[in-house]
């Protein structure tokens, strides 16, 4: 009778062994069919057209919406504060800023993934002036699609998506898709 449990034990390990491994297979093919870990840089396609309204507190507690800048061209920049590549950027997003507002330009800041904390002595520590919102519930970087930090969008007037940027920003890319977004006289 112990010789028969013992071969069914052994038959039963063989069975959920094999099982396992069958289950970790069809994982691995479908991460890889949906590009799951390919880290891709840079310019990528959007995967939106439009954005969808939303409404998200700024760090003083009022209510910013994204309709209220949908006549002009908007830069949305998904970051936190523990994120290096975001650190990197900060004065370049900075000093683009001084420089594409007065033109029309909005650029929107949404903290994910963070503490309000870290959020805020990242704001001071780079001096970043322009507005900062914070996705608490994860809404918005859900709808935008956004896979991590940094990343960026470009949106022509009608907030309608036109880039996303996947990593730290390069100067000259940055200023390309700006100028793709500015509004034609």
């Amino acid at each position: 009778m112990a010789t028969i449990l013992r071969a069914i034990q052994g038959r039963l390990l063989v069975i959920g062994t094999g099982a396992g491994l069958f289950a970790l297979l069809a994982v691995l093919v479908v991460a890889m069919t949906r590009d799951v870990g390919e880290e891709r840089l840079g310019s990528v396609d959007p995967g939106i057209e439009r954005v969808r309204a939303f409404t998200l507190p700024n760090f003083d507690g009022e209510m910013v919406a994204i309709a209220d800048y949908a006549e002009g061209p908007v830069f949305v920049y998904f970051w936190a504060s523990w994120c290096a590549p975001c650190a990197s950027e900060a004065p370049l997003i900075e000093r683009l800023w001084a420089e594409y507002e007065p033109r029309g330009y909005t650029f929107i800041g949404i903290n994910i993934l963070d503490s309000e904390s870290g959020a805020r002595r990242f704001i001071e520590q780079h001096g970043l002036t322009f507005p900062m919102l914070i996705d608490g519930d994860g809404d918005v970087y859900f709808d935008f699609g956004v896979n991590g930090v940094p990343e960026a969008y470009f949106l022509r007037p009608g907030l309608e998506v036109t880039h996303k940027y996947i990593g730290e920003l390069r100067e000259q890319d940055f200023r390309d898709m700006l100028e793709d977004i500015r509004p034609v006289s």
